[in-house]
């Protein structure tokens, strides 16, 4: 898909107008709205974009509100919260917890959850299609809502990133947010990971080497000849063992590879930075060796053929062009 966006303000709503529009605004974002929530003192803008490969960034300010329970009818995904201004206290899984300048809150969608913001505040709410997160090493079904403080390292990381985006979500193009959406899937995986991995393996040592060897994997997706064989020798360990590794994780060796160099050929065909590379210098540049294989599995994972997936991208990308230069 393009790039789409949208911009909610209550600012020249009348009294009567307000609620509407802000509930509008909520509806954009995938955010439940309690009717009490609008009074004639409340204000509140809602900018937001959804990238190519279907992350959306909303940046909502607004004067004091409480956002609670579950917005009901939306695409499974992964939220995650940033504050960029004001205060905030969180409820979620049973537990209470104030929200401190770079904590990044996070869940999955479908879940009960109140987030307190009892002061003028700016908050970046973005959402994450489950496509996007490995489900090995990321299974939103077996996350609860939680909080990634700011003191650990990626954390810092990531939340000065997409601080970054919140503030300036007005001017981000598609070739400005692709490095975004690969690096945000990317650090996702490696803070959240880490805590899924060792409920499903049941043991740290074990999950903490299976993903330094998915890790492994990916920074060698283009390797043409990245093998089972070749990745045992790196890490020092049998085939049997990797291979058990992948089977406690459901998945195997070969599908994990596989699914890996296809998200990262369908996030290249949807990149505006990699339009000039034609299908097959997508396809061979991470690692696949046989165009007509390549063909058949991308089909298969997404339903459409490689090239059907750019032109629908270009296609959607010259009508909201038209749209913006007849507006």
């Amino acid at each position: 898909m393009a790039m789409k966006s949208w911009h909610f303000s209550t600012q020249k709503s009348t009294s009567h107008e307000r609620p509407y529009v802000w509930q509008e605004a909520m509806d954009a974002v995938c955010l439940p709205m309690s009717p009490t929530a609008i009074d004639d003192s409340f204000e509140g803008d809602v900018v937001g974009l959804v990238s190519p490969t279907g992350i959306e960034f909303s940046r909502v300010r607004a004067t004091p509100l409480t956002i609670s329970g579950c917005y009901r009818n939306q695409q499974a995904a992964l939220w995650l919260a940033l504050l960029l201004d004001g205060q905030s206290v969180f409820q979620g899984a049973g537990t209470r917890v104030e929200v401190s300048r770079g904590d990044m809150l996070y869940g999955p969608s479908g879940r009960d959850s109140t987030l307190e913001l009892p002061a003028d505040f700016r908050l970046l709410y973005v959402r994450v299609p489950l496509t996007l997160l490995h489900p090995g090493l990321v299974d939103p079904q077996m996350l609860d809502c939680g909080l990634l403080p700011a003191k650990a390292g990626l954390t810092r990381v990531l939340s000065g990133m997409l601080r970054a985006v919140g503030d300036d979500l007005e001017d981000f193009d598609a070739s400005d947010i692709h490095p975004v959406e690969v690096a945000l899937s990317e650090f996702l995986v490696a803070s959240l990971s880490n805590a899924h991995a060792t409920r499903r393996f049941g043991d740290r040592t074990r999950a903490a080497h299976f993903l330094r060897i998915c890790q492994s994997i990916d920074q060698q997706l283009g390797d043409a000849e990245l093998s089972l064989t070749r990745v045992t020798e790196q890490q020092r360990v049998s085939s049997r063992y990797l291979q058990k590794l992948f089977e406690d994780a459901g998945l195997s060796f070969t599908t994990y590879l596989r699914d890996r160099r296809l998200e990262r050929c369908r996030q290249d065909l949807m990149s505006p930075a990699h339009r000039s590379l034609s299908v097959s210098e997508i396809c061979f540049r991470w690692g696949f060796n046989d165009a007509a294989h390549f063909s058949r599995s991308f089909r298969a994972k997404y339903d459409m053929t490689a090239r059907e997936c750019r032109a629908m991208t270009g296609v959607i990308a010259r009508v909201e062009s038209a749209h913006e230069l007849s507006a």
